[in-house]
């Protein structure tokens, strides 16, 4: 009997054991007390952003109508910003050619200038065709103050003959570190399109603007070989010559009658006789044209005589003689 009762609790035993074994078993294991972490880890480079705008039309600049031979003084702000970056840069700059895609015709990209100031007068320094640094710099972003910038100002020149057209040209930037050697990232916005319209004109230069017949008795005439050479310096499309004049004033003064306007003659030639158009006080068509300028200019001749009427009293005569080109 004892040895059932032995047998039977060794029985009861296993089946307890077995119970807390599938106990221990369905029960999770507890954390032990504490915290686990993660390290992250960036490596930040050096960059430099580049966004240009010119502050009043975006990524364009126009400098209106310009005649030939004349300029648009070196005021256009564009506004070179670094969004972002996080090192300090210098600007580059370069440009293209000014072109008329209509007729192809073309002028230099040095008659563009920049400065790092605006300008009263045409003056700065001229563009090139390849990137020259501006020493314009561009203050190093920080996290305060993420976005920096600074200006550079434009200015044109036309030049004498420049055909008539609009014209285009693209002025392109970097931002460059020269002590690290790093340019700006891939940026939209690292161009501005130049733009100008030049209308048709001409000029007109005479030499000499003194003209004198020396003494002549009365009744006597000087014939028509006075030259004055009209030029065109800077025009750019043909022009032609209109004249007109006053009459003869003694002493700066006094007007005679007889000794009027048409004493003078004019004439596309040298005559060696008093021959010609008499001068009147209304402005007329001569027929002498100046060829159109390229560039260089052009000029034409137009020639002088005079009669000096019979009782003329003595003394020293005046006249103004007013030349004009029409294009």
């Amino acid at each position: 009997m004892r040895t059932k009762s032995f047998v039977g609790l060794g029985l009861w035993l296993a089946f307890i054991l077995a119970v807390m074994a599938v106990v221990v078993y369905m029960h999770p294991a507890f954390a032990s007390p504490g915290s686990a972490a993660l390290t992250a880890n960036v490596n930040v480079g050096n960059v430099i952003y580049l966004n240009v705008v010119n502050s009043s039309s975006g990524s364009k600049i126009n400098f209106g109508s310009i005649f030939p031979k004349n300029s648009y003084d070196t005021n256009v702000l564009v506004t070179d910003n670094d969004i972002g970056g996080n090192i300090g840069a210098n600007v580059l700059v370069e440009g293209s050619s000014w072109l008329n895609a209509s007729t192809s015709d073309t002028f230099g990209v040095s008659n563009t200038l920049w400065a790092a100031s605006a300008q009263t007068s045409n003056t700065g320094t001229t563009l090139s065709g390849s990137f020259v640094n501006t020493g314009i710099s561009i203050a190093q972003p920080t996290l305060s103050t993420p976005s920096t910038s600074n200006s550079i100002y434009f200015g044109l020149n036309v030049p004498a003959g420049t055909p008539p057209g609009n014209y285009i040209q693209v002025i392109s930037f970097e931002n460059y570190n020269v002590s690290q050697n790093i340019y700006n990232a891939s940026s939209t916005t690292n161009a501005i399109t130049a733009k100008v319209t030049v209308p048709g004109t001409c000029y007109i230069s005479l030499s000499p603007t003194l003209i004198s017949f020396g003494s002549i008795v009365a009744s006597a005439n000087v014939p028509t070989n006075v030259l004055v050479t009209d030029t065109d310096n800077g025009g750019n499309v043909q022009a032609s010559m209109l004249v007109e004049g006053t009459a003869w004033y003694l002493n700066g003064n006094t007007l005679l009658t007889n000794f009027g306007v048409s004493n003078t003659l004019w004439d596309a030639s040298s005559q060696t006789t008093y021959t010609g158009t008499a001068l009147s006080n209304t402005l007329s068509s001569t027929g002498i044209t100046i060829p159109k300028p390229t560039s260089t200019p052009t000029s034409n001749s137009i020639y002088f005589g005079l009669g000096v009427p019979g009782g003329t009293p003595a003394g020293s005569y005046e006249q103004t003689i007013t030349i004009e080109n029409s294009c």
